[in-house]
């Protein structure tokens, strides 16, 4: 059983595989994408209905468009899941929100300059994110 210690504790990729929920997916570019599980293995670990998950659970980002990405955004849930449960699923989402962020990183998305060159996309991605805009529509 998985405790609010472990998912609190995860902060990797590597620690979200170690979970042992299932198959982690993973698409995180400079248009956004999403890091998670899949819903079914998740209604499996957590012993809940299926149908009160989305067919992928874990965190999002939008693409705004011109290379600027939105917020990261945990995954959502039906409200008649009993709230013991309700508290794992947000917190299980929280940690996909790490994870995502922390390979955009990884990979230099948030990295504002490289190599002697300004990095627009990432420098307007943080103001994006830091003012709180999450789509552009």
């Amino acid at each position: 059983m998985i405790t609010l210690k472990q998912l609190k504790n995860v902060k990797t990729l590597d620690d979200l595989k170690e979970l042992g929920i299932g198959e982690v997916y993973v698409n995180v570019s400079h248009r956004g994408g999403g890091v998670g599980f899949y819903g079914r293995d998740v209604a499996c670990a957590f012993e809940i209905d299926e149908y009160y998950l989305p067919e992928k659970f874990g965190a999002g980002c939008n693409y705004l468009g011109g290379g600027i990405r939105g917020s990261i955004f945990p995954s959502d849930y039906s409200d008649k899941i009993e709230p013991r449960k309700r508290k794992m699923l947000d917190a299980l989402a929280d940690s996909c929100v790490k994870v995502y962020e922390s390979i955009e990183n990884e990979i230099g998305l948030n990295t504002e300059d490289c190599d002697g060159e300004i990095n627009w996309e990432a420098r307007a991605t943080c103001k994006v994110r830091q003012s709180g805009i999450t789509s552009s529509y």
